[in-house]
């Protein structure tokens, strides 16, 4: 206890030695390597999750873009005789077998979906297709008449037999389907059927076109 008139000695506070310095740095630096550390994973870990998400919505962008491509498709292809005759005109069959109608002039093919080379449709999308034909008969006592294939598998038919008075006739047809990528559409003239085409006029027609892609 302090008595009146004595002076007060405060003890001045001791200052850390080195050792006791090196000791608290090395509490403190391993807690700030730990952030850094942790720190650093986790920014790896959120740029390795936004670059996935980038390739993701790449990946499905150019899905997209390639969809949009192959969704322009459309096409008229014109039927012409091996054979014409002086005025233009020229018979396919009758064959004694089925055989593929090659509508080798192409007035439309967007796309390049249909080939003159072969007269072959392939889709290029799975997607609702439309296709309509028109052929053009001129023989008397004669079956006419043409079929729409898809996969090898008859979809429309029309046939008529052109009897003594009745020598000139037009039919047509026409068909929506559901087509996956790669199924092929043609048309086939069937075994002791003709039809009629002309070199200089379009009477012979196959066109198709993608009405909306699946």
């Amino acid at each position: 206890m302090c008595r009146l008139g004595q002076s007060i000695h405060l003890r001045p506070k001791k200052e850390p030695s080195k050792l006791e310095m090196k000791m608290r740095m090395m509490l403190i630096i391993p807690a700030h390597v730990i952030m850094l550390v942790y720190l650093s994973v986790s920014g790896a870990e959120d740029t390795v999750n936004v670059l996935d998400e980038v390739k993701a919505l790449r990946a499905e962008f150019e899905g997209l873009k390639s969809t949009c491509q192959a969704s322009h498709v459309a096409f008229t292809a014109v039927l012409r005789p091996s054979n014409p005759d002086k005025d233009g005109f020229g018979n396919t069959g009758p064959f004694s077998q089925e055989t593929t109608l090659i509508h080798s002039r192409a007035l439309t093919n967007v796309g390049d979906a249909y080939d003159p080379a072969s007269g072959i449709f392939t889709a290029p999308v799975k997607g609702v297709y439309y296709f309509t034909f028109t052929t053009y008969a001129w023989a008397k006592e004669a079956d006419i008449g043409v079929s729409l294939y898809k996969n090898h598998q008859q979809v429309l038919l029309v046939w008529e037999f052109q009897d003594k008075g009745d020598n000139e006739d037009f039919a047509s047809n026409s068909a929506t389907l559901l087509l996956e990528k790669g199924d092929t559409v043609y048309m086939r003239l069937p075994s002791g059927l003709q039809v009629t085409s002309n070199q200089n006029t379009n009477l012979s027609t196959f066109s198709g076109f993608l009405l909306f892609p699946m």
